[in-house]
């Protein structure tokens, strides 16, 4: 299960081990069980990455993750993205793509001028849906604290990761993400646990890289979790 490295699994895991401790600490925990709370809260959480996808939601008009909105200078519309307008008579106004693909249609039957396509742009970026990628790192700190729970190997930890993207719709990665982690709480043995996680965690990975989340983003927003849960100790959340 070894593959390119995503994340700086190391460092989090040690970030990750001071927040724990300090959480059995303040809340007097020393000594319990914890494994079937972290279980369930990583359930949880991956079903919040999940909602945050919208994926599954058949009965939704809106099936694609939440980003920052941008406002269309001809609809006037709320709207995901935009992009300059292709007239130089509004130099500086932004044109969503529905008003895009309009105009393209239409401009270019009317006096056969050639437009691109609304995202045949250089400087058009895809935009990180944040609130998904905040969940994403969610479920990591509770990935980090399942495996230090069970005792599982740093090293083989580091080395953990997927070596292709599986196929097929994603709803069945999270199907099988919320099984894999549900035995680790159900199945006692050591080795069957050991097993469990590194199907859950390959899956996880594998899960982040179909989200379209770079490494550097992961880790990035993995820091920014790990001080506001800190906070959240500090003002008894």
């Amino acid at each position: 299960m070894e593959g390119e490295e995503i994340v700086n699994i190391e460092k989090m895991f040690e970030m990750q081990k001071e927040l724990d401790e300090r959480i059995i600490r303040e809340h007097g925990l020393e000594g319990q069980d914890l494994l079937p709370n972290t279980v369930l809260a990583l359930q949880v959480e991956i079903a919040e990455l999940a909602n945050e996808w919208r994926g599954f939601k058949h009965w939704s008009h809106r099936q694609t993750p939440e980003v920052e909105t941008e406002v269309c200078d001809y609809c006037g519309e709320d709207v995901d993205y935009t992009r300059p307008s292709p007239f130089l008579a509004n130099a500086g106004a932004s044109m969503c793509k529905a008003c895009w693909d309009m105009t393209q249609t239409e401009y270019a039957a009317s006096n056969g001028e050639y437009i691109p396509d609304f995202e045949d742009y250089p400087h058009f970026v895809k935009k990180v849906p944040y609130k998904m990628l905040m969940e994403y790192v969610d479920c990591l700190h509770f990935f980090l604290s399942v495996a230090r729970q069970i005792k599982y190997p740093l090293d083989d930890l580091i080395h953990l990761h997927a070596e292709n993207l599986e196929e097929g719709p994603l709803v069945y990665v999270f199907i099988e993400l919320l099984q894999h982690v549900g035995w680790l709480a159900l199945h006692i043995h050591p080795e069957v646990r050991k097993r469990a996680f590194e199907f859950a965690f390959v899956g996880f990975v594998n899960l982040g890289k179909r989200l379209g989340f770079s490494p550097e983003q992961i880790e990035q927003a993995y820091l920014e979790k790990n001080q506001i849960n800190h906070e959240r100790q500090s003002t008894g959340y």
